[in-house]
């Protein structure tokens, strides 16, 4: 974690005749960022310089590794906070402080009025930025991303060699390609790269790993990601509650009609009353009910005090009106009512205190969870980051089919591309943000820069294509020996989707993760409801649940195989066929049916409808028939 200060600089704020914003804007920012970023000091000073400095200097002393004061940047006698910070500086950062400003002038002429400021201070990262709020997020904004760097080279010692490398690799633009001895060179089983076709490896060097073992190997690799506070309308399927909400009120507030009636004193029994008042909700407070009146209320409005009991108006009548087109007298039919009757008491749906909902609890889109705390009178809640993954394809045949520009017809040998659509869907159905990479020319130059730069400002990667054994295929020799990384399987036992490989690559003192899946569309698939998906469930937090376990990540069911048809197994790998589950009426069970019959891995309407993937065993020469008992 990297510990940060907020210092709001502001007389009005420290007096108590103004709220903080600019602080709290920043936290948010920081928070919603992928690095680890924790905010271990916050405090509001005056325009005060001595205070000013005297802050800075003691968090740098205790451990910050970046401050960031908003307020007093102005051009104003009284704003003194540049002033108070620059002494302390033991180097300035002058490019820091103008890219804020050239980012924050592409945005308002204004930014022209705001003095910021970056230097280094006792070995933390220093930034003066505006005080509002807009100002102080927008100039963060423009360096967000190389804040980590920087603030690891701002604290370090004996040399920053250490800090620009990726697994021996150039990884900032501070270093140059030429300081790095071993740049290329091969690692790992990958084959080298620029060794030239001929002497590519003839049989893939990488074991053929059990799926259970594969998929055990991801969940090792991957932890539930950050916790953050967001507020209601930010809330959304896919989140995960990462500790308890108790009701901060009681629901309801008073006591409150559940039917459109009248209300009245439950004693006073059946006969006619006079209407003494009218009561819709959203009235304020109620008037006292006077024995042998009633009060007309409408569903959901305060019950009058006075009141224990609520007719409805189907069980009255009219008797008398006043001449305004008002009722004066009503009839209560009912020959038994009750105390308490038709009445929601106080905190009957919540009670204050009570806890709503547990930590562990996940968003589903049923809407129930959202509502619930909608209605507990909390302002934001504790869950855990949802994870950001880019997805692209690769390939020179693949034509992209998301681009502005998609031909009606295709040149010779060019296919359209059909993964990268799949997945950004399949992965914003699990609540992730996306950052579409498009479709990557089969180069290992750009292939490396392309994936090391989206795992700057993104958990994972997810590829297709480039993973199984053509000569074109770099995206294992690019993860090894460019970008550093550590291919955890690179074969799985299973039809399709072999080539499915899983890696991990360092950056910046975190790991990220690459998929690198088949080309085949249903592989690709295939594969990412098999690893991918249960990968992100626990990056949400979703084992944080009570008695989560694996099953919860992929979720597993065992019913009977509803096909006539014999199907002929593989006899070497156990094979996964797309299949619809459904529930069979007629004999009270769930059976599961093939979507397809042509299961092949290049056969994307072999997907269509399904909401399953069936396991078949490992086969013999004859082929199975499911019919008679398998499963």
């Amino acid at each position: 974690m990297t510990a940060v200060g907020l210092l709001t600089v502001s007389t009005q704020c420290a007096r108590g005749t103004a709220v903080d914003t600019s602080g709290p804007a920043l936290e948010k920012l920081l928070l919603a960022h992928k690095h680890d970023w924790t905010v271990a000091e916050r405090q509001i000073v005056g325009d005060d310089q001595a205070a000013i400095a005297s802050t800075v200097q003691r968090w740098s002393q205790q451990g910050c590794q970046l401050i960031i004061v908003s307020g007093g940047t102005g051009i104003s006698a009284d704003d003194v906070t540049v002033e108070a910070i620059e002494p302390l500086f033991s180097k300035r950062l002058p490019a820091l402080a103008t890219a804020m400003t050239v980012g924050s002038l592409g945005i308002t002429p204004f930014a022209a009025l705001s003095q910021v400021a970056a230097g280094v201070a006792g070995g933390a990262l220093v930034l003066a930025v505006p005080g509002s709020r807009k100002g102080a997020v927008e100039n963060v904004q423009q360096i967000l991303d190389v804040l980590p760097h920087a603030v690891d080279t701002a604290a370090a010692t004996g040399g920053t060699r250490h800090l620009h490398k990726e697994g021996g690799h150039v990884a900032c633009g501070c270093a140059r390609p030429g300081d790095l001895a071993g740049d290329g060179s091969a690692q790992g089983l990958s084959n080298e790269l620029g060794a030239g076709v001929a002497r590519r490896a003839r049989a893939s060097p990488y074991p053929m790993v059990a799926e259970a073992a594969a998929l055990e190997r991801v969940l090792a690799c991957v932890d539930a990601l950050p916790v953050r506070r967001v507020g209601l309308a930010e809330l959304a399927p896919g989140h995960v509650l990462a500790e308890d909400v108790a009701a901060q009120e009681n629901v309801p507030g008073y006591r409150a009609s559940v039917m459109d009636g009248y209300a009245m004193i439950a004693a006073d029994g059946p006969g006619v009353f006079a209407v003494q008042a009218a009561m819709t909700a959203g009235m304020g407070s109620a008037p006292e009910l006077q024995p042998g009146t009633v009060v007309r209320v409408a569903t959901g409005a305060p019950v009058p005090p006075g009141a224990d009991a609520v007719v409805m108006v189907e069980d009255t009548e009219l008797v008398s009106e006043a001449g305004s087109g008002e009722e004066r007298e009503v009839r209560i039919l009912p020959a038994t009512i009750v105390a308490g009757q038709n009445i929601r008491p106080v905190g009957h749906d919540l009670r204050a205190g009570a806890i709503v909902a547990r930590a562990g609890a996940r968003i589903t889109a049923v809407g129930g969870e959202i509502g619930t705390l909608a209605i507990s009178g909390n302002r934001d809640f504790a869950v855990y980051a949802m994870p950001r993954i880019a997805v692209m394809s690769t390939g020179d045949e693949v034509v992209d089919v998301l681009g502005a520009r998609v031909p009606a017809a295709l040149a010779y040998g060019a296919i359209r591309d059909s993964n990268r659509p799949a997945l950004l869907a399949a992965l914003r159905a699990l609540g992730c943000e996306v950052e579409d990479l498009g479709v990557v020319r089969d180069e290992p130059d750009v292939l490396a820069q392309t994936i090391r730069g989206a795992l700057r400002s993104c958990d994972g990667v997810v590829s297709t294509g480039g993973v199984s054994m053509g000569e074109r295929d770099w995206i294992k020799p690019v993860v090894e020996q460019r970008l550093g990384g550590e291919i955890q399987f690179g074969r799985v036992l299973m039809k399709p989707s072999k080539p499915t490989t899983f890696a991990t690559v360092p950056l910046h003192g975190h790991t990220r993760f690459v998929f690198a899946l088949p080309g085949n569309p249903v592989s690709a698939l295939v594969a990412f409801h098999m690893f991918v998906a249960p990968a992100i469930r626990k990056l949400a937090g979703h084992l944080a649940s009570p008695g989560a376990d694996a099953q919860t990540l992929r979720p597993q069911v065992s019913t009977l195989f509803d096909e006539a048809e014999p199907v002929v197994l593989d006899r070497v790998r156990p094979e996964y066929v797309r299949a619809l589950l459904v529930w069979d009426h007629g004999r009270s069970r769930w059976a599961v049916r093939l979507t397809d019959r042509g299961q092949q891995s290049s056969r994307m309407a072999s997907m269509q409808s399904a909401n399953a993937l069936v396991a078949l065993p490992v086969g013999t020469e004859r082929p199975w028939a499911p019919s008679s008992g398998g499963r």
